[in-house]
């Protein structure tokens, strides 16, 4: 029985009348219907044979042949259907009548037939609903007394008999009804939580594998199974030992006597950490847990669950890597600072020019340690999610016109600009868009040690703005490529230690513009250098309704990060309290 059919066709009052029978319902009724056949035919034929027959005894075996056999064989042919309701009402009726033929034509038979009754109000009580049921007792009352009438008085059935059979039909029929409805339950909340765990386990991100008590697998999530651990056979041809294949450490977990997993396990424990080898024949680390379930007939199986915990363990690598790089950059600001303060407090006779020197060597450096404190705690502050820009009309031109000059001082290189005529005002935010320019224009000369050309373009139409920064340095393939925007990603070590960095400006980068409703985009080869290309709207688009690609996007409150690492560490604004 299905969940459906059972929770809306059993309830407080019962079975209804046309209730889908169950399984066992289903069984019943082939096997009654068939034994009503054979009965039917067995009598008609014994009958046959008896040679002195009086004229109610032939007229009961001349209307059982006729009529009783023939009617039984409908009915067991259609109890194997799925439209079986002929079966579940016909059977009954017929039955009925027919007790009703045998009490009125052998009057000497009756007690045998209330007997009969019964039998026929307990199935059809049990396999069409007490709804039916109840017409059923109704009509066997009156069959019966109506045949205590018909018959001779000599053969009537005396109240003794009457009496008890009245009373044993209703109890029958609540019995049978109460016993029925239990049932229903049972089977509706079976089928309930069946199916509620097959969803959760066919629904649930970790791979789940059940095995026997011998590590043969028996049975697994296949969805999450092939995204954990990947085809490999069907259940039930594989052992546990192969179909894993788990390592903790550097020792292979033996599953050959009994499950590793559970032998390992400390009570207490969330899973261990382990790992396998996947297709790739790359390490993939898991955290795997077991359970030993014993079932009522003594047998075990063992249900393992696993998880790839391949995105965690990277990401705590690259927050290793991150914490390393950015410890390395803020010690090398540092480290000059400290030795020319050390000069100038030390050796107070230098000359002017000297120490003119030594304070231009402190200054620059502390610009630079401020450029990164001022990256790590804007990215602190995206990944909180207090990053907020107000966006408005703003004019990008002079932007890019003055942050190219200025880099092109500050580092002694050519930063070429190539900017439309008549280009449109942007819907963006000021500060925002110089700090987008300014990560660019910093990780192109970062990535172009050559002195290459960097160039910055600036074109678009009347709905959108795209501003695009060149280089002609050392390039990325395109799996570097798909993953320079992520939070601490550096292309490779060699490239941490050649060209220095803390692996978050393209993050910064991605999230303003994302926060300004843009997008950004790279086309970048290995060899060739990279261009990376904002777009945003224009006002007049964002006037006309065109939706911003980023949404409302992360939300930031201070206009520099001074003011949050004053926050930060304590020191209070002026005007509040």
């Amino acid at each position: 029985m299905s969940v459906a059919s059972g929770s809306t066709e059993f309830g407080l009052a019962g079975p209804r009348w046309g209730r889908s029978p169950s399984s066992g319902d289903m069984l019943a009724l082939r096997v009654v219907a068939t034994v009503r056949v054979a009965a039917a035919i067995a009598i008609a034929a014994f009958g046959s044979y008896l040679g002195h027959r009086h004229g109610h005894q032939a007229a009961l075996l001349l209307l059982i042949g006729l009529v009783g056999v023939p009617w039984a064989t409908v009915v067991m042919l259609n109890s194997d259907g799925t439209d079986n309701r002929l079966a579940r009402l016909g059977g009954p009726v017929g039955d009925l009548l027919m007790l009703f033929a045998v009490q009125t034509l052998v009057p000497s038979a009756a007690e045998t037939v209330l007997l009969g009754y019964l039998v026929v109000v307990a199935f059809t009580a049990y396999t069409a609903g007490r709804a039916f049921a109840t017409l059923i007792v109704v009509g066997a009352v009156a069959a019966a007394l109506g045949g205590n009438i018909i018959t001779p008085e000599s053969t009537h059935l005396h109240t003794s008999a009457i009496l008890p059979f009245l009373i044993a039909l209703v109890a029958l029929l609540s019995l049978v009804d109460r016993t029925t409805l239990l049932q229903a339950r049972a089977t509706t909340t079976s089928a309930r939580l069946q199916t509620r765990a097959d969803t959760i386990v066919a629904h649930v991100a970790d791979a789940v594998v059940v095995t026997d008590s011998t590590g043969s697998v028996l049975q697994c999530n296949a969805a999450a199974a092939e995204r954990v651990i990947g085809p490999a056979g069907a259940p039930g041809s594989l052992h546990c030992q192969g179909f894993l294949g788990l390592h903790r450490g550097e020792r292979s977990l033996d599953c050959t006597s009994g499950c590793a997993l559970l032998r390992e396990r400390v009570d207490g424990d969330f899973g261990l950490e382990v790992w396998r080898r996947n297709a790739d024949g790359r390490r993939q680390p898991l955290l795997a847990d077991a359970a030993q379930v014993v079932g009522v007939d003594g047998r075990s199986e063992v249900i393992h669950s696993l998880r790839d915990i391949s995105g965690i363990k990277q990401a705590e690598e690259a927050k290793t890597l991150f914490l390393a790089t950015a410890s390395h950059e803020l010690k090398t600001p540092l480290t000059v600072i400290t030795g020319f303060a050390s000069t100038l407090i030390r050796y107070t006779d230098l000359d002017e020019g000297t120490r003119k020197d030594a304070l231009q060597a402190i200054h620059a450096r502390a610009q630079e340690l401020t450029r990164i404190v001022e990256r790590l705690l804007l990215s602190s502050r995206i990944e909180a999610g207090r990053l907020e820009v107000t966006l408005e009309d703003v004019d990008v031109v002079p932007l890019l016109q003055d942050r190219a000059l200025a880099f092109a001082a500050a580092m002694a290189r050519t930063v070429d600009t190539d900017i439309a005529a008549g280009l449109p005002h942007a819907y963006a935010n000021g500060h925002a868009v110089v700090t987008v320019v300014d990560h660019l224009i910093d990780n192109a000369a970062k990535y172009s040690p050559g002195g290459e050309v960097i160039v910055v373009r600036a074109y678009g139409d009347d709905e959108r703005i795209r501003i695009a920064v060149t280089d002609h340095g050392i390039g990325m393939d395109p799996e570097q490529a798909e993953h320079c925007f992520e939070r601490f990603w550096q292309a490779e070590a060699t490239d941490v230690r050649r060209f220095g960095g803390t692996g978050i400006g393209l993050y910064i980068v991605q999230s303003m513009v994302e926060a300004m409703g843009g997008t950004i985009a790279v086309e970048s080869a290995k060899g060739a250098g990279s261009t990376f290309t904002v777009t945003l709207l224009t006002s007049a688009a964002v006037l006309s309704g065109i939706p911003r690609q980023g949404g409302a996007g992360p939300a930031v409150g201070e206009s520099t990060s001074i003011r949050e690492f004053m926050r930060q560490i304590g020191v209070p604004e002026r005007g509040r309290r």
